[in-house]
């Protein structure tokens, strides 16, 4: 018994709940493995940032550190919805060093990368970001970190590859900020905007087996209404539930029905 204890203990350490209504329940482990990088994809009001800001809001609950990057909406205005939307009072979080959340500009970003490329001689991103740290989204000159955390939420992708003049920077950057994220030992989120019911889940073509897992909510119209649904697309750290599961966007966050079917 007292080596069955040890064993989850050890696997608590390395798992870490999403905490997320039930959605932990969805994969075998119980969570996600730390180092990971996962994407979170799906269309417009879907609520992927409702999913983030939970896991976060929730895992601070549970002393867990988080820092949620922010490329396009004010952190203020993020922290006023959470609030008056789902009674998730973020600003108290932050006050308690359990929580940061960071307003990146993702010009800067691309500006800083097109000028590394423009002067490095062997025209090497990923060699040129291994010998200069000056130039990156985490831990350079540009962002500091304020604390190991355990979670990292980059949202989104989707003003940050927009920004990119050439698609070839954007796709080594992408690999260079994957590397970045999982050597901090955490669980990272990268959100993701795409169509309502996306055939893909990358919207500039960079390969999907880059990041260590794939998780799709959708808008799916059913007549004159959309349902909502999440999948588990891809996970490489645990089996997991392979299908499409309803979920409701409530009062208190994202709630999922498993079980269920999509009417």
């Amino acid at each position: 018994m007292e080596e069955q204890d040890k064993v989850l203990e050890e696997q608590d350490k390395v798992f870490m709940p999403v905490r997320v209504s039930t959605f932990d329940t969805l994969i075998e482990r119980g969570g996600i493995e730390r180092g990971s990088t996962i994407l979170l994809s799906g269309g417009c009001g879907v609520g992927k940032t409702i999913f983030a800001l939970q896991s976060v809001y929730n895992g601070a609950l549970n002393n867990e550190k988080s820092v949620y990057i922010t490329l396009a909406e004010d952190p203020e205005k993020i922290k006023k919805h959470a609030k008056m939307n789902f009674g998730w009072d973020v600003d108290a979080m932050e006050k308690s060093n359990m929580l940061k959340i960071i307003k990146m500009d993702p010009f800067e970003v691309a500006n800083d990368i097109s000028s590394i490329m423009v002067t490095s001689e062997d025209r090497s991103l990923s060699r040129t970001f291994n010998s200069n740290g000056d130039v990156s989204l985490l831990d350079s000159k540009r962002l500091k970190l304020p604390f190991q955390p355990d979670r990292i939420i980059v949202d989104s992708l989707s003003a940050l590859s927009s920004t990119f003049s050439s698609q070839e920077n954007y796709r080594m950057y992408f690999q260079v900020l994957i590397d970045a994220l999982n050597k901090h030992n955490s669980v990272n989120f990268l959100i993701s905007e795409l169509e309502q019911e996306p055939n893909n889940y990358i919207e500039t073509g960079v390969e999907e087996f880059l990041v260590d897992g794939v998780v799709v909510m959708y808008g799916i119209r059913k007549g004159q209404l959309r349902r909502h649904a999440i999948e588990i697309l891809k996970l490489r750290c645990s089996d997991h539930v392979k299908e499409m599961v309803p979920y409701m966007i409530t009062g208190e966050g994202i709630k999922l029905h498993i079980g269920e079917k999509i009417l």
